[in-house]
């Protein structure tokens, strides 16, 4: 199969990719468009500097990616539909460069690649902006709000380009881990194309406020989660992306008469001014909406893991959402139930140990109706 994978710079899509790759073992097979780029022009005799290529005549640009993409279509029949071995292409979408998109790709060769699944790699906002500002191509350019403009650009752009293919698209976090995308490729898609049964998809939703303010709470969710996972069950998890806390992170540092906040990774760290936070601020909350929205999309079934019964308006919307877009919603809820939310769920378990029977029970369960 060939997947092509995108994800805006600083994302970590081609650090995801090869964990991936190292649980695929030598059957699957990286391309990424812009190392090849570079060794092209090289080999022509070209040097190109990193933080000059976005700023080169769009003409030659274009002709330099169709190049590389002329030496993929020359290798692509040995990757197509059921072969042994996998081709993951990691591109961009699009680039968000001096105010402006340019484009990442180009239509003719994504019709003659024809790729079988799309991806997007995306990653918390604040920490692309950690890695973006220890690059020098990249450092001042983009504001938080642009970095989150541009993720939300790249997204939208690649699932287009799937519908338009009728082909599945995946939004992917880089903090669900690699075995997300290993089983979406070899346990989902490849089983559908062997017309096998594919693993199943869930969302999980969950109070995160409440789990937030009762730390013992959020390990039993992990456990809960590690369970499904042990069950075969694929989970996309929305607190894989937690930009909210950089949210609360601002409102601290003005609390403490503080004008920036630090930001940290495994790569780098930079200060985002709170003013900056607070420009994006609204960018942040609607999009988490929007984001956990698209998770229930490529899923099959909503898992809700409900250990209280204080209200959560974010798991009764991600409920009544699902439930109104042809998925089946499961429940745990050791409480009286209301009318309101077993009208809007396919079942509720007071005992958790009873939803793990439910679906090791493969036949009561079905994977249709998802992307």
């Amino acid at each position: 199969m060939i997947i092509l994978a995108t994800g805006i710079s600083g994302s970590g899509r081609l650090d995801y990719i090869k964990k991936v790759r190292s649980l695929a073992g030598d059957r699957l097979t990286i391309r990424d468009i812009g190392s090849l780029m570079f060794e092209k022009s090289e080999q022509l005799g070209i040097k190109i500097r990193e933080d000059k290529i976005l700023d080169m005549d769009h003409f030659a640009l274009n002709y330099l990616r169709a190049t590389i993409f002329e030496e993929l279509l020359k290798e692509a029949n040995e990757y197509r539909g059921l072969s042994e071995k996998d081709l993951i292409i990691s591109t961009h979408a699009c680039f968000r460069w001096k105010k402006h998109l340019v484009p990442g790709f180009n239509f003719y060769y994504l019709n003659r690649l024809e790729p079988d699944i799309y991806v997007t790699i995306i990653d918390n906002a604040h920490h692309i902006k950690a890695r973006l500002e220890a690059r020098p191509q990249w450092k001042g350019k983009l504001t938080l709000k642009d970095i989150i403009i541009w993720r939300d650009e790249e997204v939208f752009i690649t699932d287009m380009l799937a519908q338009y293919q009728n082909k599945p698209h995946y939004i992917i976090a880089r903090n669900m881990g690699p075995e997300v995308l290993f089983n979406i490729i070899y346990n989902i898609e490849r089983r559908k194309k062997e017309g096998k049964a594919p693993q199943l998809k869930a969302y999980l939703s969950y109070p995160i406020t409440f789990m937030k303010q009762q730390k013992g709470w959020f390990e039993q969710k992990e456990d809960f989660k590690r369970e499904l996972e042990k069950l075969g069950i694929v989970i996309f998890d929305p607190m894989s992306i937690e930009e909210l806390d950089l949210v609360s992170m601002a409102t601290q540092a003005i609390h403490n008469g503080e004008d920036k906040v630090l930001i940290e990774t495994e790569e780098a760290s930079t200060y985002i001014s709170v003013s900056e936070i607070e420009e994006a601020k609204n960018d942040i909350v609607d999009q988490v909406v929007a984001r956990d929205y698209q998770l229930i999309d490529q899923a099959d079934i909503i898992i809700v893991f409900y250990p209280t019964n204080m209200l959560s308006p974010g798991v009764l919307s991600e409920i009544n959402y699902g439930f109104t877009h042809n998925k089946e919603v499961y429940a745990y809820f050791p409480y009286e139930v209301s009318p309101f939310f077993s009208y809007y769920t396919t079942k509720i378990f007071k005992i958790m140990d009873e939803m793990f029977d439910f679906f090791r029970s493969s036949k009561n369960v079905s994977s249709s109706g998802s992307t």
